[in-house]
């Protein structure tokens, strides 16, 4: 699976719903892909750059979400099966990976605006 870190970052920056919901947001969400890891920087609610995250360490990340390669692709599917519609869901269902952070629930609503704008860009759907 590859996703453009860059189409997303742009995507994401331009996204109201997505901007709204990391409003006050500082420091860093970590996304791991299988074998591919970003690390999305934000200060105080503004998307800053979004980098690869390999050598980041979880405990210098606010949030961490991530999975294996193959529960991505049932995450990102135009029509998730059951228990893949949000990254909740399938850490809670499927064993993907969520912290248990405050930041993670304060930020709920924004780890579900990202994973609909990753389906978006994963099915290019506009």
């Amino acid at each position: 699976m590859h996703l453009d870190k860059q189409a997303f970052a742009e995507k994401a920056k331009a996204d109201f719903e997505f901007t709204r919901e990391t409003r006050y947001l500082s420091g860093k969400v970590k996304l791991e892909f299988g074998d591919d890891t970003w690390v999305l920087d934000f200060d105080n609610g503004r998307l800053v750059s979004v980098e690869d995250g390999a050598g980041t360490p979880d405990s210098a990340c606010r949030i961490v979400v991530g999975g294996r390669a193959d529960q991505w692709e049932k995450l990102l599917a135009l029509k998730p099966v059951p228990f893949y519609q949000c990254i909740q869901s399938a850490a809670v269902k499927h064993q993907m990976k969520i912290s248990d952070t405050n930041e993670t629930f304060a930020y709920l609503p924004a780890l579900n605006r990202m994973t609909t704008l990753l389906r978006q860009l994963h099915n290019e759907v506009a």
